[in-house]
């Protein structure tokens, strides 16, 4: 079991860098610079677990930058979905994780399209950009634990 990511943690933080700067609205540009800003918090991340299937240190960091990489893929595709909403939300999902709920529900107030990206309980009716967000995270995690068990990481 791998007990850290094999990445370069500088490397995954400018893959997050990267889908932060394809953002053209200015308020979400505004929203996310204060995390990208402040190196406790890149800290702290750098360290946190994913809890689907990157379960060691780097592994929530890793995973972001994955579902980043495959955002902007997909919008090569799809230029009519709203890319910004998107890769906002994945990472404000990622950012989240170092705050409890309730605080992260406070932090998105003013935007309360977010809402239902990082919130279940909120989503009224799907729609395009939540299809994509959710279907990201799945199909990253059918990759990798494909890819865990060619390597035969899984125990098989």
């Amino acid at each position: 079991m791998m007990e850290k990511t094999p990445y370069d943690i500088e490397f995954l933080w400018n893959q997050l860098k990267r889908g932060w700067g394809e953002i053209r609205k200015k308020k979400y540009k505004e929203l996310l610079s204060s995390y990208f800003e402040d190196d406790d918090i890149k800290r702290e991340l750098s360290k946190k677990k994913d809890r689907k299937g990157r379960n060691y240190e780097g592994g929530a960091l890793e995973k972001t930058a994955s579902v980043i990489s495959l955002a902007l893929c997909i919008y090569d595709n799809y230029p009519e979905s709203d890319i910004d909403l998107i890769l906002t939300a994945i990472l404000m999902n990622f950012f989240c994780m170092n705050y409890t709920k309730k605080e992260c529900y406070r932090m998105l107030e003013d935007y309360p399209e977010l809402i239902p990206f990082l919130f279940k309980k909120n989503r009224k009716k799907p729609t395009l950009e939540l299809i994509i967000f959710e279907n990201l995270y799945k199909f990253d995690d059918k990759i990798y634990k494909q890819l865990k068990r060619k390597r035969g990481e899984d125990g098989s």
